[in-house]
């Protein structure tokens, strides 16, 4: 009877994601804001009423997608939203038996990898979709010219006084500039949109009472060791390869220097807690982080990647690290 209530629970949430999914079609910005949380029903009911309550969820808000546009949208929901979401959850409820740590009984998946799997996700969905708008660059470029030649129609004044030629320029100027900087930047929102509404869902179910794991301690994320050839690779491929390659490595550049930046935050909290003016200073830096983004960002997640060689963590901190949650 439980698991039936636990599946019957979980189509509900699946039918939730779908309509969530559906709205977008409104174009409307709320409707853009609710898009958003589509994933938000997958994941409270994987992580509050077991795994298989999840994939009941992502089938069920496969088949209503289906219904309400067309068998090839629920797929793109399925692969894009539901499938992903279910994951990320079930990571998070995988743990075993700890025989070294007779305080805890418990061993739960690292925090750090979750997130990795996160990033690496994100990634490839990312490029999915690039590859979904062109299979060439060229023409992946040429998609956004068309973007900006519609801007160009409502606002002339932008290329006011050039002549053809220069015109001509500046919207494939342009159009490369976005192509370049289009995907990496939704990789990185995609990356912290997965883990705030993790983290929501997470609130939410550990507030039921149905949470199965202990809430983590949060400033003991980090990434794995696996997280840094990983990072020189996408480098190199952003500097050296060129179309689409160099596309892939842009990616998943931007996708692992937010992974960094959020273990750097991690590291912060972590070792100002000590400070009588913790907040404040906290306040501070989420404040700088927030209105200028770029280099403070670049800045905090050097610092999240120092702290798998330098250790600030154990070094500055005065409470020892839970080794549930290390990774």
């Amino acid at each position: 009877m439980t698991t039936g209530r636990n599946w019957a629970f979980g189509a509900g949430c699946g039918a939730v994601s779908a309509l969530l999914f559906a709205v977008i079609s409104t174009g409307s910005p709320l409707a853009f804001l609710l898009y958003l949380i589509a994933p938000l029903p997958i994941l409270i009911a994987t992580l509050g009423f077991g795994h298989h309550a999840g994939l009941v969820a992502t089938v069920v808000s496969l088949a209503v997608t289906a219904l309400i546009f067309s068998p090839m949208a629920g797929i793109i929901q399925a692969l894009s939203i539901g499938l992903p979401s279910w994951f990320t959850a079930y990571l998070l409820l995988l743990g075993r038996s700890s025989e070294a740590n007779e305080t805890e009984k418990m061993e739960w998946y690292p925090l750090g990898r979750v997130l990795f799997w996160i990033i690496g996700l994100s990634v490839a969905l990312t490029l999915s979709g690039a590859l979904l708008i062109a299979t060439d660059y060229a023409s992946f470029i040429a998609t956004f010219s068309r973007a900006v030649d519609v801007v160009l129609t409502y606002d002339p004044d932008l290329v006011a006084g050039l002549s053809p030629e220069d015109k001509a320029k500046f919207v494939e100027t342009l159009s490369a500039l976005l192509a370049n900087i289009a995907a990496p930047i939704s990789t990185s929102a995609s990356v912290i949109i997965s883990v705030i509404l993790l983290w929501a869902a997470g609130r939410i179910v550990q507030a039921s009472g149905r949470l199965p794991r202990p809430w983590p301690d949060l400033s003991t994320l980090a990434l794995p060791r696996l997280a840094v050839p990983a990072l020189v690779l996408s480098l190199a491929l952003a500097i050296a390869a060129d179309d689409y390659p160099a596309l892939a490595g842009r990616i998943s550049l931007a996708g692992l220097i937010t992974g960094y930046c959020l273990q750097g935050l991690a590291v912060l909290h972590a070792i100002t807690r000590p400070l009588k003016s913790r907040r404040g200073l906290l306040f501070a830096i989420y404040l700088v982080f927030v209105l200028l983004p770029g280099w403070p960002v670049i800045g905090i997640a050097l610092l999240g990647i120092a702290d798998m060689w330098l250790s600030f963590r154990t070094r500055f901190s005065t409470a020892p690290l839970p080794s549930n949650t290390a990774s």
